[in-house]
């Protein structure tokens, strides 16, 4: 459930370009990791002043509609897809899955003694139109220009 709450204050501490959409589409691209609980916390949330929408996807084809993709273990042998399917659109990508961030995915979870750490992609995250706040990539344990 930590990285669910990840994944929404990643959503809280990125701004997209101008793109206005009554909702947020928060999307899940392969196996699930979360469970129902993630649903109903999600219910209860908001993203600049959106409700936030989760979809479940197997394929590439409607990721660009996402405003954030988490990315499971499971999927991250179709990376190159996702990215490629994405690319250049203000799309925030997050993953959980070793050495992707410098495989183009914005932001990447670790876990390591127990506690979730970050590494963030500045460079892929300008090339899509996202701003990450200051307050985000102070908590990164690296960022890459």
């Amino acid at each position: 459930m930590l990285k669910a709450a990840f994944l929404y204050n990643f959503a809280i501490f990125t701004s997209w370009p101008g793109r206005s959409m009554d909702n947020f589409n928060l999307c899940i691209y392969g196996k699930d990791p979360f469970n129902r609980d993630f649903d109903a916390l999600m219910q209860k949330k908001n993203v600049n002043e959106r409700k936030v929408i989760i979809h479940r996807m197997n394929t590439t084809d409607q990721l660009d509609q996402c405003q954030l993709v988490f990315i499971s273990r499971a999927a991250i042998s179709d990376l190159a897809g996702v990215i490629n399917s994405i690319q250049d659109k203000p799309v925030l990508t997050v993953a959980d899955s070793p050495g992707v961030s410098e495989q183009g995915v914005v932001l990447n979870m670790n876990v390591k003694d127990d506690k979730i750490t970050f590494e963030a992609n500045l460079n892929r995250a300008r090339k899509a139109g996202l701003n990450l706040s200051s307050q985000l990539l102070r908590l990164a344990t690296e960022v890459r220009q």
